[in-house]
């Protein structure tokens, strides 16, 4: 009688154990490494996004005094009609009442952090509303896990934070992107 070849029960356990190991050790080695490879994306996503929102911010008015149809007048100076214009103070400064994103004019109206899936993202800085309401977006989820801040303040000629009124602003905005990291950018606004 002839003997078949094969493999015994004891021989098939050990190349399930070798096998289980082998996937467990490949495993924890490339599960991080495809956690990593996904940061390169959202330092992306959030450049694109400070960049853009920079850029509307930049294209609104110094202040809210401020001749909002072009250069006519500036705050702090004589408007058409001959009367004296002031520039916000720093206390003052952020979005008017019963102002919506769609009325912003001015530079300090985007003061405050929008989220896009949990207000207590923002922490201690004052909520200002979902982040697909910044971006006129209707589905938030393409921005989901983002968080944008956005402080603006007055400086003076030696770049530090002032409560004088100048003319010159600073706009510091920061993008939480949760676990892939937090990018920031600051930009300046001058009474022209």
């Amino acid at each position: 009688m002839r003997r078949l070849l094969g493999f015994t029960l004891i021989e098939s356990i050990i190349a399930m154990v070798l096998i289980g190991f082998a996937m467990l050790t490949l495993t924890s080695f490339l599960y991080p490494k495809v956690q990593r490879s996904a940061i390169p994306h959202y330092q992306i996503r959030a450049a694109n996004l400070e960049q853009s929102l920079m850029n509307r911010i930049l294209a609104r008015s110094f202040d809210e005094n401020s001749d909002n149809s072009g250069s006519d007048y500036r705050c702090g100076e004589n408007d058409l009609t001959g009367s004296a214009t002031t520039c916000t103070t720093a206390a003052n400064l952020g979005s008017d009442s019963g102002e919506t994103v769609a009325d912003y004019d001015d530079v300090d109206d985007y003061i405050g952090c929008w989220w896009s899936d949990n207000a207590s993202d923002c922490g201690t800085t004052p909520v200002s509303g979902q982040l697909s309401t910044l971006l006129d977006l209707s589905n938030s989820q393409l921005y989901a896990h983002f968080t944008v801040k956005i402080a603006v303040s007055y400086i003076d000629s030696s770049g530090s934070t002032t409560t004088a009124i100048t003319d010159l602003k600073r706009i510091s905005l920061s993008i939480d992107t949760g676990q892939y990291g937090q990018y920031s950018v600051i930009a300046f606004r001058g009474n022209y």
